[in-house]
């Protein structure tokens, strides 16, 4: 490459970094513009559909909040807001569906309290009674209704039947307030969980509050700290599009640049193999870049916010220097989309260089991919073409060919008689290819006693002789021998499995079983006495649940291995279900000794599961730290996201020495008790991986010292 072509393409590629470096600094330039548009464009936040639904919400959190405050002790949601299913649940009626009716309700109640949790601080509300007297006050000793102090105020009032209207509302849209609050006052936010099947009547619905008034009151200031928000700023900037226009038009500049600037160096393609990328590459990462380009709307939000700035100041950044590396952070991620719309602009500008012909021919997908079948195919003609008559295998298979040939023509010529010679001349093939036959028979029959052998159980057969054209299925052989010997393998695995189920089910039942006969004997003594027939009586329940459970293991766990478990898939809180368990197994918990960590994350992370099998997944792990943990330790239960993955991480310090391998813990019957002085089937952690795996994740077991850690992952949908 000469010296002036040199300097043409960096004089090039000066060009393209000032214009891209321009337009981004332009970018950067109107921030200020930006901010204004989007506060122009900006709607009241207490107008936002998402902050009425949340302050419905309010009204369950408050009232429930001022009922456990009364009786000073904590109710359930379930029982606050569905009375009558609690008392049904009680009385032993449809028991499966309200105790799924039950989590739902707490879920829901969790998400109104997280919901209203986020308003709650930058509004103020009140608790009215129907006397008109405060109950709950959070307006600093204002009396919200009819206030002049708020710029926006909605009173929500229940009559003795829980039925809601508004009896006040401000703002400047109250129309829209009006009937947007009406409506969710009208509709039960548990509606979607009531199944006609069990309650046709609709005797089963959430209590609202009675003769209750929830007064809420945003001054100006409120409001304005509230829009500062991250979600509500985002929307702001979204609303006004000012951001995007701005965007798409310094794109359409800087691709219209680049075609003017690259017709002074139009042969710059030819050296640089980047500008040579197929077209439909080009065409998917210029859109892309468009994509990203316009999604940087909130870094402008943050931005202008100063959200950047203040972490700077936070890191002990001068101010000047914190502005500065602020305007450059900024800087660099606009450079990205423009540097790419000006790097597909180049590569497609070489159309106009090399013509249309050739450039799709080289420089798509398509045309590269037809050339290579065109070379395939020449390749394969040429192959033909070179067929070498001086190859011992070629010239054999030509002359084969060639002879059949010639005497097939002249036995054709020989009309009538030609019938006769054909027959002579099938009898000579017949003698010829019966010796050939012959000679690939023996050959075969080597390979047959082989395969016998083989199938006879001798797995060490080899085959010294030479097998000519069945000398391949040496090495398959080898290979059928080597599956076979992992196929034995795990097949003396398995019996000795067999043999260790037999033998520890055996033990498992015996156990209660004697017991049970042994008090049901003690209990034909006449001269037993009232007291203790009671205490056998209660002894021979405890063992006759203990078989219960044993048999119900094993009856699971068949029901997994042979891929018979029917998965009913919904949406499920993966860390809601998590907290469900801990709650229900609180009491052994505290019984334990063992101090539980839990790191959960705030969020919902919602995965597609069986709701039942995930949970007796939770319930078995956490049993068996509280069974097998040493007393006084801590137990660690960790939930968190790993690229597109769920990881659960349950550890504990274990009471017992850990000798057994972490890989056998998971089979049946398999314990790390070994010498059972513990109640348990040895079926749990089989049952826990076999639901995992049939949900599409995966259960590890590991072990390092006394600790004893397993790990559940589940993708991400």
């Amino acid at each position: 490459m000469d010296i002036k072509l040199k300097n043409r393409h960096r004089l090039s590629a000066f060009i393209a970094a000032a214009v891209v470096i321009a337009a981004a600094l332009v970018m950067v330039a109107l921030y200020p513009f930006f901010q204004n548009e989007s506060t122009r464009s900006g709607t009241p936040v207490y107008e936002e559909n998402t902050f009425l639904r949340h302050l419905s919400y309010g009204n369950y959190v408050l009232s429930m909040e001022d009922a456990q405050s009364e009786q000073n002790k904590i109710i359930s949601p379930f029982q606050y807001f569905l009375p009558e299913a609690e008392a049904e649940l009680k009385a032993g009626k449809n028991t499966e569906y309200l105790r799924e009716l039950r989590q739902n309700c707490i879920r829901e109640y969790e998400n109104w309290n997280r919901y209203f949790g986020r308003i709650r601080k930058s509004i103020d509300y009140q608790m009215i009674d129907e006397d008109g007297n405060v109950v709950l006050d959070h307006a600093e000793g204002r009396f919200i209704p009819n206030n002049s102090h708020y710029v926006f105020q909605a009173v929500l009032h229940y009559d003795g039947q829980g039925r809601m209207d508004i009896s006040c509302i401000s703002g400047e849209n109250t129309a829209y307030l009006l009937n947007t609050l009406q409506g969710y006052g009208d509709t039960d936010p548990l509606q979607n969980y009531y199944d006609d099947q069990y309650f046709p009547d609709g005797n089963i619905k959430l209590s609202n509050p009675r003769n209750m008034s929830f007064a809420y009151g945003m001054s100006q200031q409120q409001v304005d700290a509230l829009k500062d928000t991250n979600s509500n700023i985002w929307t702001a900037y979204e609303n006004s599009g000012s951001v995007t226009r701005i965007f798409i038009g310094l794109i359409c500049a800087v691709a219209a640049l680049a075609l003017l600037f690259s017709c002074f160096d139009v042969s710059m393609a030819d050296d640089v193999a980047l500008l040579r990328t197929p077209f439909e590459v080009v065409a998917g990462i210029g859109a892309g870049a468009a994509a990203f380009g316009a999604g940087l709307t909130s870094l402008v939000a943050v931005t202008n916010r100063g959200d950047l700035y203040s972490a700077l100041l936070r890191a002990n950044f001068l101010p000047a220097v914190a502005n500065i590396m602020v305007k450059l952070w900024n800087m660099l991620w606009w450079l990205i989309p423009f540097t790419v719309v000006y790097w597909s602009v180049l590569c497609i500008r070489d159309v106009f260089h090399i013509g249309i012909g050739r450039y799709l021919r080289e420089r798509t997908i398509c045309g590269l991919f037809w050339g290579w079948v065109i070379r395939c195919m020449k390749k394969l003609y040429k192959y033909l073409g070179d067929i070498n008559l001086q190859e011992k295998s070629d010239r054999t298979i030509f002359k084969i060919a060639a002879v059949n040939f010639i005497v097939l023509t002249i036995l054709c010529s020989l009309w009538f008689l030609g019938v006769g010679a054909i027959f002579l001349y099938s009898v000579i093939l017949f003698f010829v290819m019966r010796k050939y036959y012959q000679d690939l028979s023996s050959k075969f029959n080597m390979l047959l006693k082989a395969t016998n052998q083989i199938a006879e159980g001798n797995l060490e057969v080899t085959i010294e002789e030479d097998l000519g054209v069945f000398d391949p299925f040496k090495k398959e052989i080898q290979k059928i021998q080597s599956g076979l010997k992992v196929v034995v393998n795990e097949e003396v695995r398995s019996q000795k499995l067999k043999t260790d189920l037999i033998s520890n089910m055996s033990h498992d039942l015996k156990t209660p079983l004697t017991a049970i006969i042994t008090y049901v004997n003690l209990l034909k003594d006449d001269h037993a006495t009232t007291e203790q027939r009671k205490a056998y009586i209660d002894i021979l329940e405890q063992k006759s649940m203990r078989l219960k459970a044993l048999i119900e293991d094993l009856f699971e766990i068949s029901k997994a291995n042979s891929n018979n478990v029917t998965l009913n898939l919904e949406d499920v809180d993966i860390v809601s279900l998590l907290k469900e368990v801990s709650f229900e197994l609180s009491d052994k918990i505290e019984e334990s000794t063992i101090d539980f960590r839990w790191y959960l994350p705030d969020e919902k992370i919602i995965l597609s599961l069986d709701s039942q099998k995930t949970y007796r997944i939770f319930d078995n792990l956490l049993t068996n730290i509280i069974k097998y943990a040493m007393p006084g330790t801590r137990a660690y239960i960790d939930l968190k996201k790993e690229n597109d993955w769920v990881v659960i991480i349950l550890k504990n310090i274990s009471a017992a020495e850990l000798t057994f391998n972490p890989e056998e813990i998971t089979e049946r019957f398999a314990r790390g008790d070994q010498a059972r002085n513990t109640e348990g089937s040895g079926l749990g952690m089989a049952i826990a991986k076999s639901f995992v795996e049939l949900q599409n994740g995966k259960l590890t077991v590991e072990t390092e010292a006394d600790l004893f850690r397993v790990t559940i992952r589940w993708p991400i949908m």
